[in-house]
């Protein structure tokens, strides 16, 4: 989008001068940005320069101390993401926000989960949601094949595949524990299809 159909274009979401302090810190000093349809903005900074508090600021997360707040030319005054999510505003955070103990297809819907059915006794479409669980999963390069493993089995990790042109130490997990070992001395190497499905030993499937 050039500079011309940027000004042109609906004006989606303005901030201007927008402030939030915590207590004496000042996280956020008079900014102002304007985001019209179609267009992509990338939000540059420093670590603490305050990007994240911005985020959450358009999401609903953080409530501004000062400043004026406009969805589709109209003042806002976000309460709660729920708010943000009713005006069009998502945001994918960058750490996994996973609650375990619930299935795949719940954490993909979370929080936006299509219902059916005639109030009072409305619920949640579980078959539609599988079905849009697997096919957007599928796009990303992860298959579930069947019901192995299931749609509907808590979560504890999501395997995905990494680029293998990194070096074995950019790969692995920084958190103090690999999932999967480097090289073990004792065992064969095996080689593995590129695209096989790894199941847990005890899931696989026969044959």
């Amino acid at each position: 989008m050039t500079d011309n159909q940027s000004e042109t274009a609906p004006r989606v979401i303005e901030v201007k001068n927008i402030v939030k302090h915590y207590g004496s810190v000042i996280a956020l000093s008079g900014v102002s940005m304007k985001v019209s349809q179609g267009e992509v903005l990338c939000l540059l900074g420093d670590n603490g320069a305050g990007k994240s508090t911005l985020i959450k600021t358009l999401s609903g997360v953080v409530r501004p101390s000062g400043g004026d707040f406009l969805v589709e030319g109209k003042p806002v005054a976000f309460t709660s993401p729920r708010d943000a999510l009713d005006a069009g505003i998502a945001t994918v955070y960058q750490d996994l926000a996973m609650i375990p103990l619930m299935s795949i297809t719940r954490n993909f819907f979370m929080g936006r989960e299509p219902v059916k059915g005639i109030p009072p006794f409305r619920h949640v479409d579980f078959k539609y949601c599988s079905e849009v669980t697997r096919e957007e999963m599928h796009k990303i390069g992860i298959d579930i094949r069947g019901q192995a493993p299931s749609l509907a089995r808590p979560v504890k990790m999501p395997a995905m595949r990494l680029p293998s042109r990194l070096p074995a130490s950019r790969r692995l997990p920084s958190a103090g524990r690999s999932s999967f070992p480097v090289s073990r001395p004792d065992r064969k190497r095996r080689s593995v299809p590129r695209n096989a499905a790894a199941y847990p030993q005890s899931e696989q499937p026969a044959g």
